[in-house]
Formats: C-alpha cells, structure tokens, sequence
C-alpha cells in the first residue's frame, strides 16, 4: 500500500509542478484535444495534467537514467549544471510523447524547455518537502 500512495503521490506533485511551468513559463503549455471538450465547451485540466505527469514519469523513469548515465562526465565537469540540462531533455521528450498520445503539452524549443525544467524542479522539491511524511509510511 505504501508503493502506491508514494506513486499517486508522485503523480500529484508532478501534475502540479507542470501546471505552474504551464502558468509561469512562456512557450510551454498544453492545448486540449478536440475530443475532451465538454458540452459546455471546458475540458478538464486536471485530467490532462495527470495524464501528462505520468508520462512524464514513465520517461523520466525509462530516458532518464540513460540520459545521466551518458551525461556524468560532463555533469561532473560541470558541478551538476549539467543535470538541468538532461531534465530539460526529458520535458522535451515529455512534450514529444504527449504530443503523439493527443494530450497536448508542447514545448517551443529548448530555452523554455531548460527553464520550464527548473521550474518543474523547484515545485517538486517544495512540494516534495511538504508531502514527505506521507511517504516514508
């Protein structure tokens, strides 16, 4: 039970790290899809947050590793720069994949990429902080 509260939680806080990069950073955001307009003519934002951060998960989980794998030399060159570089890598990935799922994040190019990480890095870490009782259970 605990691995998956852990894991929602997980989720939770990635879905509200990419809304306040959607909010804050220029050039990143999602558009919906035709098939998720309601009656009313609004789509839930919720919905398709949480859809994106569990792709995000799934190709932080299965790039990432790779991706720093190869990078070490230059990350330790760098002091660690380099690693927002790799995540900046692995948004835009993200915003590849959620564009062939029809989920709608898109990214226009890599300096909102690389900021857009940063900001995803902070709110995870704030928001992990908050949330870190809850997983060591």
């Amino acid at each position: 039970m605990g691995a998956l509260l852990k894991l929602v939680l997980d989720v939770i806080v990635t879905a509200l790290g990419l809304w306040a990069v959607t909010a804050l950073v220029p050039g990143i955001g999602i558009l919906p899809p035709e098939t998720t307009v309601y009656t009313d003519g609004q789509y839930d934002h919720a919905l398709m947050f949480l859809a994106v951060a569990v792709v995000f998960l799934l190709v932080n989980a299965v790039i990432g590793p790779i991706l720093r794998t190869l990078g070490a030399p230059v990350t330790c060159v760098t002091l660690g720069l380099f690693a927002l570089v790799i995540n900046a890598v692995v948004l835009w990935l993200t915003a590849w994949v959620s564009g062939q799922l029809g989920l709608g994040l898109f990214v226009d190019g890599f300096v909102p990429a690389l900021i857009g990480a940063a900001v995803l890095a902070v709110v995870r870490g704030a928001l992990g902080l908050l949330t870190g009782g809850f997983r060591r259970h």
